[in-house]
């Protein structure tokens, strides 16, 4: 598994801590996922920068790919 993801296009907050956290506790329900899979994030605000991701993207990166 090469990595496991939350999309959050909120408008007026951040991918936060709250999120990670979900991500964090979920990622063991997706098969052939663990604890060590790389999670990320894509989100409309931005996301908090204490966060432990692989990565993270936003809308121009999302527009990027689609060029």
């Amino acid at each position: 598994m090469h990595f496991v993801g939350s999309i959050k296009w909120l408008e007026s907050r951040p991918f936060g801590r709250r999120e990670y956290d979900a991500l964090a506790r979920d990622v063991l329900a997706v098969p052939g996922a663990g604890r060590d899979t790389p999670l990320v994030a894509v989100s409309r605000s931005g996301v908090v920068g204490s966060l432990p991701l692989a990565a993270h993207w936003g809308p121009e990166d999302l527009l990027r790919a689609w060029q």
